[in-house]
């Protein structure tokens, strides 16, 4: 299985894993940015660069860890795939899953106390619960009024965009989600232009409300599809990190 499975740290700019897994390869995202003395001191590392092969790095702005998950989509060669990112992780069990083909692997849901429309606008607004209803309605997205109905009600977040399948799932997967992530980029990059540098990644965060709405509606969109939740933890810098950062 060693061989057969890349779990892909997502990583910045100045901000690379804060422990090494199982399974783990380094990605570095916005790879388009950094310059030709830091990409050689992370290419002796044994970085992947998400600007190479077929990519979209310059998105790094806007869709954030998304880069690196259309690099995977793309480019990798690996039978199983999947993200982590620089401080957040699976559980060290994950080196104990038998992988199965016919599986998404997913983040144990975080629970969020109110439903993902209230915490999304409490903590981004309303533009981009607004952007992606309005795309249903025009019917630009594969996503009914039902589906985000359902999934803007509950308590409970599939969150990070972290999700680990066969590579045929995952590739499948991945064309949804970035149907649907490309056109709210493209009908609203105007309006997400002028956001502030945080809010920019809208498409990104809505993302993580969209993995959720795809393995919540798994049978119209992956029938037969099995989904298996698998423990996480996030990583916080130590003091001497801190201090070196």
């Amino acid at each position: 299985m060693d061989e057969k499975l890349a779990i892909y740290c997502v990583c910045f700019p100045d901000h690379e894993p804060l422990k090494s897994q199982r399974y783990q390869h380094d990605i570095m995202c916005n790879a388009v940015s950094i310059s030709s003395e830091y990409r050689a001191e992370l290419d002796k590392k044994g970085f992947v660069f998400d600007d190479v092969g077929d990519n979209i790095s310059d998105l790094n702005w806007v869709l954030g860890d998304l880069t690196a998950t259309y690099w995977i989509w793309k480019n990798s060669k690996y039978d199983f795939v999947g993200t982590s990112q620089y401080r957040r992780f699976w559980d060290d069990s994950v080196g104990d899953i038998e992988f199965c083909e016919n599986t998404l692997y997913v983040q144990q849901p975080v629970s969020l106390g109110k439903t993902i429309k209230e915490q999304y606008i409490q903590c981004h607004g309303d533009f981009g619960i607004s952007a992606i209803e309005s795309l249903s309605e025009d019917k630009k997205i594969p996503l009914s009024k039902e589906m985000l109905d359902k999934t803007f009600a509950l308590d409970y977040l599939h969150s990070c965009n972290m999700f680990i399948a066969h590579k045929d799932v995952y590739d499948r997967f991945c064309h949804v989600l970035f149907e649907i992530v490309f056109a709210l980029y493209d009908t609203y990059a105007d309006e997400i232009s002028k956001l502030d540098a945080y809010n920019k990644r809208m498409p990104a965060f809505m993302a993580e409300r969209i993995v959720t709405l795809l393995v919540v509606n798994k049978d119209h969109f992956f029938p037969g599809l099995k989904i298996a939740p698998v423990k996480w933890d996030r990583t916080k810098k130590t003091l001497m990190q801190k201090l070196l950062s």
